[in-house]
């Protein structure tokens, strides 16, 4: 494990200022607009009640325990326009507080940061509406935290996996995740248009804005390196625990059951999924493929509109981003074109079906190109017409690309005869 985790470490660090852009407000450059690290989030039903409030309460002591040192300031009522230092209100008046909003909207945000513009690397928050709002708009309540991915070196990697199971068991989620996500600042919006293109340049990676909405009722959001899942999902959207270990083929994936649900762990290390090197890891796309039942049909956009031409999520976007795994062989990085010209068919030779720049796409899929010495991947839909590539490092705009299909979503093939 410590030469996987060692590797992940050392991609992280060699890819640090392609998933980290600093924030305007800080001239001395150590703040952040948004930056990549561990993410967990676990979606709850009736957290309104108290003894659902109490349990959000022993998670934030659990937090507190381990990184409480690191937080400095945040809200605890629903308030971001005042904040408060962490170390003003002891653990014990903090339970109390979260208490007192029984039956109440609970809003908490402690992190390390001291504006609500930056992006924290720890954080713990969680949103619970009322009860008569949940009843009424069968919103999900939630807690979510962020750590630095170097806490999986100094923490541990299988500390945090018992960690998680052990917050499982507290909270009682209908489902949930953690591992490697997007993290995001309170004012998460202005950056939307950063987090469309981080998450199609790293295909692991968990984007997390909308964890309130009402679809995750039916069924979990996507995978992760860690997917949560209850009992009572299990039971309704995959058998049991025992047929789906059954169908399980991948010795990498692991269960850990608690008292309440089941912790599913794909590999062994989180995995960024960067499509230039592995867009589609192996025990990613085999845990995809054994929950996916148990995933929710649809979610809400993970974007709001654009406000000035800028590309963010929409509900289409965001459908083919839950469904990246969907139907793709386990066999870690596709294929590149010359690969494809040397593959033969049951026809002969094979002929990539290829695309140019202006033209209709012929087949919903993954296309790549090679570009200025460069991989590039790119998703594109059935009639949607092919437009220029725009290098989002270097800025320049390609209008003459020919794109060859290494995936077609129909599961049809991607060759034509000769």
């Amino acid at each position: 494990m410590k030469d996987k985790l060692q590797q992940l470490l050392d991609e992280y660090q060699q890819n640090y200022n392609k998933f980290t852009y600093g924030h305007y407000l800080d001239p001395d450059n150590i703040e952040d607009a948004i930056k990549m690290g561990l993410v967990g989030c676990f979606y709850l039903d009736k957290a309104y009640k108290p003894e659902k409030r109490q349990a959000i309460g022993q998670v934030l002591a659990l937090y507190d325990k381990h990184w409480g040192d690191k937080l400095k300031h945040g809200f605890f009522n629903a308030n971001p326009n005042k904040l408060y230092f962490y170390q003003d209100f002891s653990l014990a008046q903090k339970l109390e507080l979260i208490n007192e909003y029984a039956l109440d909207t609970l809003n908490f945000y402690w992190s390390n940061v001291d504006n609500l513009e930056f992006t924290p690397e720890y954080l713990i928050k969680t949103f619970s509406m009322a009860g008569w709002y949940e009843k009424v708009h069968k919103s999900i309540s939630y807690v979510q935290f962020y750590l630095p991915i170097n806490e999986l070196k100094s923490f541990g990697v299988d500390s945090l996996v018992e960690l998680i199971g052990q917050i499982s068991e507290i909270l009682q989620p209908m489902h949930g995740f953690f591992g490697l996500g997007i993290q995001h600042s309170h004012e998460y919006y202005d950056y939307q248009y950063l987090e469309y293109e981080l998450a199609h340049k790293y295909l692991g990676l968990d984007i997390s804005n909308d964890e309130a909405d009402e679809h995750l009722r039916d069924g979990f959001k996507c995978i992760n390196w860690l997917t949560i899942l209850s009992d009572q999902l299990v039971t309704d959207k995959l058998g049991s625990l025992d047929e789906l270990k059954q169908r399980n083929q991948d010795e990498a994936i692991t269960f850990y059951p608690y008292k309440g649900g089941v912790v599913v762990r794909a590999g062994e290390v989180p995995e960024l999924g960067d499509v230039s090197r592995n867009p589609y890891p192996k025990h990613y796309v085999n845990v995809n493929a054994l929950l996916k039942p148990a995933r929710a049909p649809e979610i809400a956009s993970l974007g709001f509109g654009s406000i000035n031409g800028e590309i963010r999520f929409n509900n289409r976007t965001s459908k083919e981003w839950q469904c990246r795994f969907d139907d793709v062989t386990a066999t870690g990085l596709p294929k590149t074109d010359e690969q494809i010209e040397q593959t033969p068919d049951q026809t002969g030779l094979a002929v990539p079906i290829r695309i140019k720049t202006g033209e209709l796409c012929p087949h919903t899929g993954l296309y790549s190109a090679t570009i200025n010495g460069k991989i590039e991947y790119r998703e594109l839909i059935n009639g949607d017409k092919v437009t220029p590539f725009i290098d989002s490092d270097t800025k320049q705009t390609y209008t003459d690309i020919t794109w060859t299909l290494l995936r077609r979503d129909d599961g049809g093939s991607v060759y034509i005869k000769n």
